[in-house]
């Protein structure tokens, strides 16, 4: 592989040399005079250099996630979920309280409970939250999470920009 390459590749997976060298442990300088070819680097730090590269070219879950997240506040009542559900035609909602998930009210929820859908207010009902990831998350990771919990929740620091679900994931094969 000529040096010439980790520029290219760190281009194709989306990195600036600044996020690369971040993850090699090297400074911006070095990656900059590697891929200028003004500096001929120990193997090691190709090595990691490439490492990192390889891990950012991995299927990552932001790739397979719905971006339009449907929800419902603590404070509705258990029919708003249930006509919203069938509105938008999916199995589950995050439950927010002021702005944070505080659960998930799915479909299995509903079939379980026994009462009145108006008079009920969803956080008597709900599940507990759906865990969250980062996007640059394995697909691999949330397929095996998945197995466990309705939907994953994606965040990118504090704010939500996705969801999956074991249908997000089935389209990808």
């Amino acid at each position: 592989m000529e040096l010439s390459e980790i520029k290219r590749l760190r281009q194709k997976v989306g990195l600036s040399q600044t996020d690369l060298a971040r993850k090699a442990g090297v400074s911006q300088a070095h990656i900059a005079k590697i891929e200028g070819g003004k500096v001929d680097p120990r193997f090691s730090t190709v090595e990691r250099i490439m490492q990192c590269l390889k891990e950012e070219e991995k299927d990552h879950c932001s790739a397979y996630m719905t971006t339009t997240i449907y929800s419902v506040q603590a404070s509705d009542d258990v029919s708003t979920s249930a006509r919203l559900m069938r509105r938008k035609n999916v199995s589950q909602l995050i439950v927010l309280r002021e702005g944070h998930i505080v659960g998930m009210i799915t479909e299995e929820d509903l079939m379980k409970f026994q009462g009145d859908a108006h008079s009920t207010l969803v956080d008597e009902v709900m599940s507990d939250p759906p865990p969250t990831v980062s996007g640059n998350t394995s697909a691999d990771t949330v397929r095996d999470m998945l197995l466990e919990f309705p939907a994953v929740v994606v965040m990118d620091r504090d704010r939500t920009v996705g969801i999956l679900t074991k249908t997000d994931l089935i389209k990808r094969t």
